[in-house]
């Protein structure tokens, strides 16, 4: 089961223990207790850690405050033969809020890839004060990432 881990404000993994990374296609209008209803993104993350569990994270970034909402597992920590399980629990809580989801392959992407995709990701990045963006901008990440989707088809 996910919960909200309101200790934690993102995510700051090293490309080398980022495992699996999806996020959505989608931007769901969701409400989270406490923040007011707005169109919201969702990612998760597959993260090896230092003593060889692995930790899966799902995450909201909420853009008009920009800042996450993460979900940490019960199961903080997990080995490998439970890692998958973990995964699509994960991946069923973001589907169940109205995500459409696209597994980015984060380990198949070449070095280079990989580092612009951890730019750009919310759950992996310090969050910044809130900024008013250029109109257009979310309708433009939502286009490059259904590009993307098709793409990989």
């Amino acid at each position: 089961m996910f919960e909200p881990d309101p200790s934690i404000r993102y995510i700051p993994a090293s490309r080398e223990q980022v495992v699996a990374l999806v996020e959505s296609i989608n931007q769901p209008q969701v409400s989270i207790p406490g923040k007011e209803p707005q169109a919201v993104q969702g990612f998760l993350c597959g993260l090896r850690n230092q003593n060889g569990t692995f930790s899966i994270f799902a995450s909201l970034f909420l853009p008009k405050t920009n800042e996450n909402v993460v979900y940490a597992s019960d199961r903080r920590e997990v080995g490998m033969d439970e890692y998958r399980d973990v995964e699509i629990e994960g991946l069923h809580f973001l589907e169940s809020m109205g995500f459409m989801l696209d597994n980015l392959n984060f380990r198949n992407l070449a070095q280079a890839q990989q580092v612009e995709t951890l730019k750009r990701v919310p759950l992996l990045q310090e969050p910044r004060p809130p900024s008013s963006a250029p109109a257009g901008s979310s309708e433009a990440r939502t286009s490059e990432r259904i590009a993307r989707l098709l793409a990989s088809v």
